[in-house]
């Protein structure tokens, strides 16, 4: 181990954010100092095939991995990426993955008896496409005859496309396709196959003139990346299949939300194969395809898909009358009564922000004397919750949306005093502030954050907008108050920015956040604890694993390690993994030196445990441990470092396998 590389990292800014990363991923199952420990919850290992290489078209499980949708769900997700010469549909037909992503083909395969099942739309409308050179003299699709065309697998709308154009695939002298848009570039090609998100910007880059032939020009307008499964998989883990769906599509909606923050995301975990110019490239113009601002992920109607298979059948490709029974998830297809509502809602809600955004909307509609039949339509269908006060800030009316927000029938709510009901103690002061605000200033809206009570007994965050409302008197001023609960998304926030200090594979402190409390805890020791405890803990033999047993067995040794690791400590210490099979726990209050070794000792016990990496295939490993303690071996960080680092590393020299106590000069140590 290079320890100037360990003890001269740039470190993060300081932050309490590891501890919540950690509960929200489930994994603090952390006891007292030899107490036994509970078993951790097993996480249910799945497999996604994606159809090409990371990039941002699948940003969405990317999000759904890192943000830990995944993980809550009770999923291990491994994301692959498709290798060329490879169909991704047959690895998950294969039975190589679980979960896959595929073109409008699927519904030519289960045609043709392969039980594919479409859990969700990811594109409403399909990005593959056509390129060509424009100075190959190609400015129409029928100027392809006799040209060199690149067309990937699984692409049967393209051929759709040119039958419905009145051109023969056997017209062109077809290249297999290598997915590398520099032959294009390069003059080796004419025209190839692409998707619109992606590959003309490489073009642009290279300031070649292209033209661009897409399918929906001639009426062919299908979806685009669809999330895919077998039947034996929603036979044999309806559960599963469940939890993975759902938690990808809140991926998704996180990812068209947060473009940026996944680009970095995909730069730091996947490589630079694509630029961050070219992912934004890509994330704009999946704008377009996915409409996220529109269509909630995942959508897809019968009515669609029975347009796609008619459109096959017309072109000789399936019979016509095909059935679609069995093809589509059954919990994500909808009709057009419910499409129907949905825009209902989604137009309500604009109303509804709308109108609470400004008091003097509010004042002149409700000037307007609408009917009291409509005032009640609007306020039961808004989906947000709204509450309307009299003067003394007693409940006259609230809506549905309001009585699932906070649990209590308007029967039972109306006439009570608004704070009475929903006002947390803590809370009384802040929301009589906002409704004293909102009377006193009449004109415009008053918003504020806090936590309110509901009739289940939880407490909820929720978001308000209070603003005057004149009732047609004009004597009274009742006020109207619109609430969002927002809990989910703070704790998702909150959690978002945590896990820039946890480990992504184990789930553990990274050594940003370890070097934070080790600083915090010397802080606090030297003044107010006791002395604290450093074990420096790296794997023997770990390296054997990786090149015997494969890298995904290596993986499941540290998350194994890791969980063994955090059932020994307690709640007010910290494990975390700060190098590539590198452990350091930190103890705090540690009342004596035998302490500290009885959790060394402990630890080495733990990794030594053999490891399941396959069905009834082990993977056997060790540990070197060396143990430091302030203020015996040094009141700083780097000295407590370097102590627990040179006693590790007698132990290595020793033949591996067991735990040392820092020398009183180890400090001073090179490592």
């Amino acid at each position: 181990m290079n320890f100037k590389t360990l003890t001269h990292q740039t470190l993060l800014p300081a932050a309490l954010r590891g501890a919540l990363a950690f509960l929200v991923l489930g994994i603090l199952s952390l006891v007292s100092i030899g107490a036994p420990a509970a078993a951790a919850p097993e996480q249910d290992r799945v497999t996604l095939q994606l159809k090409w290489r990371h990039q941002f078209q699948f940003a969405g499980y990317y999000a759904a991995l890192y943000k830990g949708y995944y993980w809550d769900a009770g999923l291990d997700v491994e994301i692959r990426e498709a290798n060329e010469g490879e169909d991704p549909i047959q690895q998950v037909l294969a039975g190589r993955a679980d979960f896959g992503v595929g073109t409008s083909e699927l519904l030519l395969l289960r045609n043709a008896g392969k039980p594919v099942v479409v859990l969700a739309v990811i594109f409403q409308h399909s990005p593959l496409a056509l390129v060509a050179r424009r100075d190959s003299g190609i400015r129409s699709l029928h100027d392809l005859g006799g040209k060199r065309v690149m067309i990937e697998p699984n692409s049967a709308e393209l051929f759709a496309y040119l039958q419905r154009e009145g051109i023969a695939s056997d017209s062109l002298q077809l290249v297999t396709h290598n997915f590398n848009v520099q032959d294009l570039v390069a003059g080796k090609l004419d025209a190839m196959s692409v998707y619109s998100t992606d590959e003309p910007f490489e073009l642009g880059e290279a300031d070649v003139a292209y033209e661009l032939f897409e399918p929906r020009s001639a009426g062919i307008d299908f979806y685009g990346d669809n999330l895919f499964t077998t039947e034996a998989q929603i036979r044999k883990h309806p559960d599963r299949v469940r939890a993975f769906r759902e938690a990808t599509l809140k991926g998704w909606a996180y990812a068209m939300r947060h473009p940026e923050e996944i680009i970095n995301l995909i730069l730091t975990q996947y490589g630079d194969r694509h630029s961050a110019d070219h992912l934004r490239y890509e994330a704009k113009a999946m704008e377009r395809l996915l409409q996220p601002t529109l269509v909630e992920p995942g959508y897809m109607h019968i009515g669609r898909w029975q347009h796609i298979a008619d459109t096959y059948a017309e072109l000789g490709l399936i019979p016509a009358g095909t059935s679609l029974d069995g093809f589509l998830y059954e919990e994500a297809t909808v009709g057009e009564g419910d499409r129907t509502r949905r825009w209902l809602m989604i137009a309500l809600a604009a109303i509804v922000l709308i109108a609470a955004g400004s008091a003097y909307v509010l004042r002149l509609n409700w000037r307007l004397n609408a009917s009291r039949e409509r005032q009640r339509v609007i306020i039961d269908t808004a989906p947000l919750a709204l509450i309307v006060l009299s003067d003394d800030d007693k409940i006259q009316d609230w809506n549905q949306a309001a009585e699932r927000t906070f649990g209590w029938k308007l029967e039972d709510a109306r006439a009570r005093n608004l704070l009475d009901l929903l006002a947390p103690d803590t809370e009384r002061a802040a929301m009589r502030t906002l409704l004293d605000e909102t009377r006193r200033e009449a004109s415009g809206s008053h918003a504020g954050e806090t936590w309110a009570n509901t009739a289940a007994g939880r407490r909820i965050r929720c978001d308000w907008r209070f603003a005057v409302m004149p009732s047609s008197d004009g004597r009274q001023h009742r006020v109207v108050a619109m609430a969002i609960d927002v809990t989910a998304q703070r704790e998702l926030e909150s959690r978002l920015q945590l896990m820039a200090h946890a480990d992504p594979l184990t789930g553990l402190a990274n050594r940003s956040l370890f070097y934070d409390r080790l600083e915090r805890a010397l802080s606090l020791a030297q003044r107010h604890t006791g002395p604290i405890a450093l074990i420096y803990i790296d794997l023997d033999d770990f390296k054997q694993v990786n090149d015997t047993q494969g890298h995904e067995a290596g993986d499941i040794v540290l998350r194994t390690v890791a969980m063994r690791l955090r059932r020994l400590i307690r709640d007010s210490d910290t494990v975390a993994r700060i190098g590539g099979d590198e452990f350091v726990i930190l103890l705090l209050d540690v009342p004596d030196r035998d302490a500290a070794l009885i959790v060394a000792h402990k630890a080495e016990e733990a990794v030594r445990m053999s490891i399941e990496v396959r069905p009834a295939q082990f993977a056997h490993i060790g540990a070197s441990i060396g143990v430091s303690l302030s203020p015996q071996h040094g009141n700083t960080a780097e000295a407590l470092l370097r102590a627990a680092d040179a006693a590790m590393y007698r132990v290595k020299h020793a033949g591996k396998h067991g735990v040392a106590v820092a020398h009183g000069n180890d400090a001073n140590a090179n490592g």
